[in-house]
């Protein structure tokens, strides 16, 4: 009696852990002298600091998801590129077609019309659905031709996860993303300086139309953006995004300490996309910090990390590359990226060397000028992902093994007991 519950709590013991390997898909947390992650509920979600592109969280960044509404981001930020604010969008049956019951939508009717401007506040704010499918054929001329506009930017943007096939996040078994390519969506449009004030913006009211008489006043759907018990100090961007398939989605970009965060969590219940989502940003902002890497006056583009409180400059490794009178460094912490810089020869000012622990000198809500093209994409730690989840598949191995073996001998303890 005493074997079988000595094998029982063996069972139970390697049971526990096996589970807690399979619960803890957060790559970063095992990264050595990485500060352990908040839980979240979410089944995927990522954290990056915007200026180094150093991912801070990782669950599952590269998991296929459905984006719902955060859609809408990436067509506002192509209707901008491609139209102006004052042009006159007629709504027809394509769009129209969007305006049911289930659907966000802001009613409109065949024949109307609205400027560019005012739909790009119903797609943002109020995430009309069958604005942003008119604002898809007026641009493009038809939602399918927007479409592989869509994923022509999303490729630009360095996003390999993702494919689309509409303007508003309808499901679409074909229409997916990942929490890693939504963070570099986000990025990319918080540098256009219309889209963050859009996008920011806490209300709005479109005037009486041609077929309507009355004002459409609209409220941002992002809470943290909103005053009330989710607001979030230093948030200035994102979207909202919900569908029977995705679940709550959120996308979200904060600016504090002139460091700026951008969040995504993906496939939640209700609050918690903004609960999860205030407390990656604490994280972010409470267990990391911004170290110079290179002399300021010889630095072209970059020269910072980001890394843990308790790291130094000493700590970050650097890799450099010659490029005529210049010299690319790419900084690594234990082997992850935490950030880049372009700077004059000679090498010997970029790497631990130079560090000098000093802040970033951009005031809030700015964004450096290199930061503006728009061009860079986020460091990506892939490789150490995978490093990591090979960590877990032999972890998972060996503890199976171990429960085969704790369950043949409870088996067998039970075997002859009875025949005794």
């Amino acid at each position: 009696m005493r074997k079988s519950l000595c094998y029982m709590i063996i069972f139970w013991l390697a049971v526990t852990a096996l589970l807690d390997v399979r619960v803890s898909a957060v790559s970063t947390d095992q990264i050595p002298g990485w500060p352990k992650a908040p839980e979240i509920v979410e089944t995927t979600g990522v954290l990056v600091e915007d200026s180094t592109g150093t991912v801070l969280f990782d669950k599952g960044m590269h998991d296929r998801m459905y984006p719902a509404s955060t859609t809408k981001i990436l067509s506002a930020l192509l209707a901008i590129e491609n139209s102006d604010l004052s042009e006159e969008v007629v709504f027809t049956e394509t769009g129209t077609a969007a305006v049911t019951p289930d659907s966000a939508n802001i009613g409109m009717q065949i024949g109307e019309t609205l400027t560019m401007e005012q739909c790009l506040y119903a797609m943002l704010l109020a995430s009309a659905n069958e604005v942003s499918s008119q604002v898809a054929e007026h641009v493009a001329g038809s939602v399918e031709g927007f479409a592989q506009m869509m994923n022509q930017k999303a490729a630009e943007l360095g996003c390999t996860d993702s494919h689309f096939v509409n303007a508003n996040g309808w499901h679409d078994e074909e229409h997916y993303t990942s929490a890693y390519d939504m963070a570099l969506i986000l990025r990319a449009a918080i540098r256009n300086e219309t889209f963050r004030k859009i996008s920011g913006s806490q209300s709005y009211v479109i005037p009486p139309t041609n077929m309507n008489s009355e004002p459409r006043e609209l409220g941002n759907h992002h809470a943290m953006l909103m005053p009330g018990p989710y607001h979030y100090e230093g948030v200035f961007a994102g979207k909202t995004g919900s569908t029977d398939e995705a679940g709550n989605t959120l996308v979200t970009a904060c600016r504090k300490n002139d460091i700026t965060l951008i969040c995504t969590v993906m496939q939640s219940q209700e609050a918690a996309v903004v609960e999860d989502t205030a407390k990656l940003f604490d994280y972010g902002y409470g267990k990391f910090q911004k170290l110079q890497m290179t002399d300021p006056a010889l630095t072209q583009e970059g020269g910072y990390a980001y890394v843990p409180a308790e790291a130094s400059a000493a700590d970050v490794q650097s890799q450099d590359t010659p490029q005529g009178d210049l010299v690319a460094s790419q900084y690594l912490y234990q082997g992850v990226p935490v950030g880049t810089a372009l700077a004059a020869a000679p090498a010997s000012v970029s790497g631990a060397e130079a560090g000098t622990g000093a802040e970033g000198s951009l005031s809030d809500g700015q964004i450096s000028p290199a930061d503006q093209t728009g061009e860079d994409t986020l460091l990506d730690i892939r490789p150490a992902a995978e490093e990591h989840k090979k960590v877990y598949y032999v972890i998972i191995g060996v503890l199976s093994l171990l429960i085969l073996l704790c369950l043949a001998l409870i088996v067998r303890v039970i075997f002859r007991n009875k025949k005794i």
